[in-house]
């Protein structure tokens, strides 16, 4: 049994890898050493594998101590670095997928963390400069709802700087989402670069998703095109999002769709409503933090996660 302690059951969240002694993937990126010694920190023998996982929710049998490993965003580290470990202690993960990009389409948040991470010496440099690309008044951080965002964003994501915040604030709440790619796009191009040449092997394909799936992995939802707050959209837009989602992962498998997580932990009501029409079984958020007047795990669309990142800082 692992030595980490849980009040409660939840998923552990991962998001990008990459091979030990090579450059890191970006901000929250994991080694593959990385990732074992967080999977026997917190003990193999308490991970559900994903069916388990789902009988239990729906039998309301969950125990604090269980745990189950899941993906975000579909990304073809993933499947090359972290799935070997996976199968070295015969575990099975859930798969949370967005399928703009198996339908050749680009998500450029993706290619611009790629951008930061290869370009520039650390993600605070690359916020310096964008902020010298696309300068903001000071006093466009003293209202426009900055301080809330900031408390909220530190209290579910600790590990973010002060200039982490700054650049998610202008990217999430002031520009529109077309605005911040034309800049992000043009800081690009200064550097003799282009976003297709990026994007290039960044995530999994439709062969990918069949393979995990017949290997008793679980593909869930995570929205057509990761929107950066799906709570923001029109309700026929967030049920537009979720049936182009669950029609390609079905298509793509050949099965039923159960599980989701939520992008960027934005989600409503409505959102909540659509997932539990469509057959949603159960849905993560993206941190530890109870969802407002609610407490932890009381629905089984609001499940809590912990970031792989932050188990880097309590290994022994």
């Amino acid at each position: 049994m692992g030595i980490y302690p849980s009040r409660f059951a939840h998923g552990l969240m991962f998001h990008r890898f990459y091979k030990s002694g090579n450059p890191s993937a970006g901000q929250g990126s994991l080694t593959e050493v990385e990732f074992e010694k967080i999977l026997n920190y917190v003990g193999t023998e308490r991970i559900l594998q994903p069916a388990e996982w789902i009988s239990r929710v729906k039998t309301h049998s969950l125990q604090k101590h269980h745990l189950c490993i899941t993906f975000d965003d579909g990304l073809r580290s993933q499947f090359d670095v972290a799935l070997p470990i996976l199968e070295k202690y015969r575990l099975k993960a859930f798969w949370f997928v967005f399928s703009s990009v198996f339908n050749g389409e680009i998500d450029r948040n993706e290619v611009y963390n790629r951008f930061a991470t290869t370009e520039f010496t650390s993600f605070e440099v690359f916020v310096e400069e964008f902020f010298q690309f696309y300068p903001v008044p000071d006093r466009v951080f003293q209202n426009n709802g900055y301080g809330h965002f900031t408390r909220s964003l530190r209290e579910q994501f600790p590990f973010y700087t002060e200039k982490d915040i700054k650049f998610r604030f202008i990217r999430n709440k002031l520009l529109l989402r077309s605005d911040f790619e034309k800049v992000m796009d043009s800081m690009i191009e200064t550097k003799g670069l282009s976003v297709s040449k990026i994007a290039e092997d960044l995530w999994l394909t439709n062969e990918h998703l069949q393979s995990l799936y017949e290997n008793g992995h679980c593909i869930g939802l995570h929205s057509y095109d990761h929107p950066f707050t799906m709570a923001d959209l029109p309700v026929e837009k967030q049920e537009e999002q979720y049936a182009r989602n669950y029609k390609h992962i079905s298509h793509a498998t050949g099965g039923i769709v159960e599980c989701m997580s939520h992008p960027l932990n934005s989600y409503s009501q409505d959102t909540i409503d659509i997932l539990s029409k469509m057959g949603i079984i159960c849905g993560f958020r993206s941190n530890m933090t109870q969802p407002i007047e609610k407490s932890i795990n009381t629905h089984r669309l609001e499940l809590a996660r912990e970031d792989g990142v932050n188990f880097l800082k309590i290994l022994p």
